[in-house]
């Protein structure tokens, strides 16, 4: 039915920006052209002028931390099913990443936290459809729970952080720089 539910399609998703063909204002077929004053090469909009300048997502998510261990969920849903990752997704438009981080967290971990500091903003250049702004976060109401999108949740020390089951470059950085920082390095 039309208005049934769907899931994302990720092999899809991806396919995005590289293969817009469409105008997003009027419907009509782009063209590639030169642009300026930079004259790089975008998709154009013949009939209504609407230039298509491809730009990455931001990712926001939480290292959430309760007594030196970190919290980490396996991912339920693709990229990367069954892998390792901490809480977050997607920033919505209209949305900061310090909402979204929160957001994700409850919705992915069923958590409600308090945010501290940017532990920092990360890249993947394999990945570049977009950018993490990783927060610290404590525990402030709830335990973590399963959910579609994490089928496992667990704390772990530092030494006992599955790196070979991380979902995500980011994922992998974020963490190495989270055990820099509790370990003194």
């Amino acid at each position: 039915m039309k208005n049934d539910p769907i899931h994302a399609n990720h092999h899809v998703q991806h396919r995005f920006p590289a293969e817009v063909r469409f105008c997003a204002l009027c419907g009509a077929e782009m063209e590639l052209r030169t642009v300026l004053p930079d004259r790089k090469r975008h998709r154009v909009c013949p009939r209504c002028g609407f230039i298509f300048f491809p730009s990455g997502k931001l990712v926001a998510g939480c290292i959430v931390v309760d007594a030196g261990r970190v919290l980490l969920l396996r991912r339920g849903i693709e990229p990367a099913l069954g892998k390792w990752t901490f809480p977050g997704g997607f920033v919505n438009f209209g949305e900061s990443a310090a909402e979204a981080a929160l957001r994700e967290t409850l919705e992915e971990v069923g958590m409600r936290v308090m945010l501290g500091a940017v532990l920092g903003v990360y890249f993947d250049p394999r990945n570049a459809k977009a950018s993490v702004v990783t927060y610290l976060a404590t525990p402030a109401e709830g335990e973590p729970a399963l959910t579609a999108e994490a089928v496992e949740v667990a704390y772990f020390e530092p030494a006992a952080i599955p790196w070979n089951e991380l979902a995500f470059r980011s994922t992998h950085d974020a963490l190495t720089d989270w055990v820099a920082s509790v370990s003194g390095a």
